[in-house]
């Protein structure tokens, strides 16, 4: 344009708009996709789950801490096969939800915990409210009453789920002058007694005991450090494994 002549008001701007380099790279990612979408290698079934498995729900911000590997999400144990569909995993959160509601007032104590798993669920029993110290005989009635509640959950939620039940003792020794360290000579004999008459209270409320497996773990899983009266507390517990069967 010659120095002195007015622009044409109607006239396009020169070079091409802003909003085309945008555009042309979307264009080449999407070719680029394509290429790679359409290429003769084909991925194992399970690595192909992997990827979509990502893209379940949401394509927004995603929550990190997990690596995909082939196969295998390490950090939770599990192959994506083995994880609850979503369905059964809609149930199960209300059933938690519901499991969390009945024990309120025992949580809010401290008396009850309930923590969702990669399996199902485990409700945590604080020992003192059920024990007395090296004894593995359930002597106050709430306990019993805690018991009770807790078998009619199970009926009404996963009557067919499978019921790990684990016993924790905090490190101290069981005094030798006890009487009843003949019965309980250490923390192992004394979580597993502990486990098992937790198992058996929930058998006579009517579960079937054939869902039973009784573990003792002395105080080798703490949860605390057992320099502390606190941090023993926490130690002494039972926990209560709900596994839900993947295919109901």
């Amino acid at each position: 344009m010659a120095d002195g002549e007015k622009k044409c008001p109607k006239c396009p701007p020169e070079g091409a708009p802003a909003w085309m380099a945008t555009y042309g790279d979307m264009v080449t990612l999407l070719l680029t996709f394509f290429i790679a979408l359409m290429g003769t290698q084909v991925p194992e079934g399970q690595q192909v789950q992997l990827i979509l498995s990502a893209f379940d729900g949401s394509l927004g911000n995603l929550d990190g801490g997990n690596t995909l590997s082939p196969g295998v999400l390490a950090e939770m144990g599990a192959t994506v096969e083995s994880l609850p569909s979503s369905t059964q995993g809609k149930g199960l959160a209300r059933h938690i939800q519901q499991v969390s509601d009945l024990f309120k007032p025992e949580i809010k104590s401290q008396k009850v915990r309930i923590d969702e798993t990669t399996k199902g669920y485990k409700i945590t029993l604080a020992s003192d409210f059920f024990f007395k110290p090296s004894s593995a005989t359930i002597d106050y009635n709430e306990g019993v009453d805690i018991l009770r509640k807790l078998a009619g959950s199970l009926k009404q939620g996963y009557d067919g789920s499978r019921l790990e039940v684990i016993g924790h003792t905090d490190a101290g020794a069981i005094p030798p002058t006890s009487n009843l360290a003949v019965r309980y000579p250490t923390n192992w004999e004394l979580s597993a007694g502990r486990s098992a008459t937790v198992v058996r209270y929930l058998v006579d409320f009517g579960l079937a005991p054939e869902r039973f497996f009784v573990e003792g773990r002395a105080e080798y899983e703490p949860l605390e450090s057992n320099a502390t009266p606190e941090g023993r507390a926490y130690n002494r517990r039972v926990e209560i494994y709900v596994t839900v069967d993947r295919d109901r």
